[in-house]
């Protein structure tokens, strides 16, 4: 089995890239491929995003707008995976497709709509958005995203575990496209062989010692 962490900015349009591409791939392959979303957010992601974005890195209340963007989208989208995958994952990946307008502003009425369309429950993501056992999931994927060493989004780490060397796992930065992200999910191939193929692609990419089996 393959397991792939996929590391996100619950606003970013490079990782809606890199998430459909990840779909696409997972839908098109014979092997059994795990896979997770999780949405980082630290002072790194938040300045790729300005610079993403062409805003003015120097404005500090706008970083501070765009901080607190990305923090209610992560709880928003973290409150919407407790009612199933697919639903938050279409969510997420409107809320990624609304913000392609970078003057877009996150309020309850924005997050409803697409909610509505992404079939949630909406009083209940009401309710779990701010809530303690959100922030306590929040929590626990920024801790899992700091000991992967995870700096920048889009990052996917793999694990293959039908390998004997499956506690060794790949971390690739900026994987945004879709052959790269095929490269990680190549089916008989083993992560010596992965590991040269994406150095290959330019692709920034180092060898990790974990193991998370969900």
């Amino acid at each position: 089995m393959l397991e792939v962490f996929l590391y996100i900015n619950p606003i970013g349009q490079r990782c809606l890239q890199s998430e459909k591409a990840l779909l696409k791939i997972i839908d098109e392959a014979d092997m059994n491929i795990h896979f997770k979303f999780i949405p980082v957010l630290n002072l790194q992601n938040v300045e790729r995003y300005m610079q993403f974005q062409n805003l003015n890195r120097r404005d500090l209340d706008l970083r501070n707008h765009v901080f607190s963007t990305m923090y209610e989208a992560v709880l928003a989208y973290k409150a919407a995976t407790f009612q199933g995958s697919k639903k938050s994952q279409a969510f997420l990946m409107q809320l990624q497709q609304v913000f392609q307008q970078p003057d877009t502003t996150l309020d309850t009425k924005l997050v409803l709509e697409i909610a509505e369309k992404a079939h949630l429950d909406t009083e209940m993501l009401l309710e779990d958005w701010h809530s303690d056992l959100t922030k306590q999931v929040f929590d626990s994927d920024q801790q899992l995203a700091c000991e992967m060493n995870i700096k920048m989004t889009p990052s996917a780490v793999a694990f293959d575990y039908s390998k004997d060397d499956s506690e060794a796992g790949l971390l690739i930065e900026n994987c945004d496209s879709y052959d790269l992200l095929k490269e990680v999910c190549s089916q008989g191939v083993s992560p010596e062989d992965t590991y040269q193929k994406l150095q290959k692609h330019k692709a920034n990419v180092t060898k990790i010692a974990f193991r998370v089996l969900s």
